[in-house]
């Protein structure tokens, strides 16, 4: 049996290099792709900087078969976009979390991959009046498309973990306040708990690893499974 081969895309976020960080202490090779990466490439990396903009032209290409995929790309945004996005905001947010994840998935398909593991986020659904939420849930529908035996979709809430980047006066409130009606988010309130970075990562990792069947499975993972 050949060692797996995973596909990273988004390995310079929070998510991402902890899922990187994971398999980096696992059996196989991982291919990152980045626009540009200022970490510590693993012993069992291959570190490929491209422009992103290139995959919707394709004029990307994978040289390897890949087995399994990591999407974890995100635009950052401001704690109030996510409430509502302005005009002048929302092309380059779905070009990042739509366009360019979507562009992705085709092409690790193309190589062979079977498995997939998205960050997405409690919430998302295709249609909704949130413009966050519509692009991730309509990321998930096209993903589901493509044809990939085992499709598993993180829907963390707010995630916690050292960021290099400064994200805001408001987080640390935010992150208070949050920390502080946690007992009482219970019931479908209780999956948009706020949860370590870290513990979805690892979530992400174990389930795309798992041959659930040869017919197509789609997997949420949320809070719960975070633990």
């Amino acid at each position: 049996m050949t060692s797996p081969v995973s596909l990273v895309a988004g390995g310079t976020g929070l998510v991402g290099s902890y899922i990187i960080d994971s398999l980096s202490k696992k059996s196989g090779t991982q291919l990152i792709l980045a626009r540009s990466f200022d970490a510590d490439v693993p012993h069992n990396a291959e570190l490929r900087i491209i422009n992103f903009d290139d995959l919707k032209l394709k004029k990307i290409k994978l040289e390897s078969k890949i087995d399994n995929v990591y999407l974890c790309l995100g635009k950052r945004l401001a704690t109030y976009e996510l409430i509502y996005m302005q005009d002048r905001s929302r092309e380059s947010f779905k070009m990042i979390d739509f366009d360019y994840s979507l562009s992705i998935a085709k092409l690790a398909f193309e190589a062979g991959a079977k498995n997939i593991a998205v960050v997405s986020a409690v919430g998302a659904q295709e249609g909704s009046s949130n413009y966050y939420f519509h692009i991730k849930g309509k990321l998930e529908e096209e993903i589901k498309k493509i044809g990939y035996k085992n499709i598993v979709i993180a829907q963390p809430g707010h995630l916690l973990g050292e960021r290099n980047e400064f994200r805001g006066y408001e987080i640390p409130i935010l992150e208070f306040g949050l920390g502080v009606v946690h007992p009482l988010m219970r019931g479908p309130l209780k999956n948009f708990r706020q949860v370590e970075a870290k513990k979805v990562a690892a979530a992400m990792v174990a389930n795309n690893n798992i041959r659930y069947s040869d017919s197509g499975v789609v997997k949420y993972l949320t809070y719960d499974d975070f633990l």
